[in-house]
């Protein structure tokens, strides 16, 4: 059960990011509203490197993983919808105490979800608004951009 909901709010971080990003337009990767702001291309590779802790966590009990280099926006999105199917596979291998499920939904996971509601609201606010979408009514199992 703990790991369930856990892979779900996964899933669900990654179908929100993907409708989130769907209609960006060029440059969006390094927009900036101001000097004291991440950039998407930031917010997202900050992402990666918490779904990459919270793999290591799940694996092998510590967060020490290298922080990921920054890329172009498109291969940052890529690259952190590897990094959830990475935390995804982890979390379906290996069953999760309620304690470490907990620590990691407060910590890493719900950063995670925190930022893909930054990078929607940056979007809109370059001019690309998110359409509006019944979230309640998604079907989370297909929920990867390549499915």
């Amino acid at each position: 059960m703990n790991n369930e909901l856990l892979s779900h709010t996964v899933a669900a971080i990654r179908y929100r990011l993907t409708r989130g990003v769907a209609q960006t337009s060029d440059g969006f990767g390094e927009y900036k509203v101001s000097a004291h702001t991440r950039t998407p291309n930031e917010i997202i590779n900050h992402m990666t490197d918490l779904a990459l802790k919270a793999t290591m966590m799940v694996e092998e009990g510590h967060f020490n993983s290298p922080a990921p280099t920054q890329l172009t926006f498109e291969k940052e999105v890529a690259r952190f919808n590897e990094s959830l199917t990475a935390l995804s596979r982890v979390l379906e291998a290996k069953e999760l105490d309620a304690s470490l499920a907990k620590k990691l939904l407060q910590g890493p996971v719900l950063d995670m979800a925190t930022h893909v509601g930054q990078i929607a609201m940056l979007n809109g606010l370059n001019g690309n608004k998110v359409p509006k979408e019944n979230y309640f009514a998604a079907d989370m199992k297909n929920s990867h951009p390549e499915e």
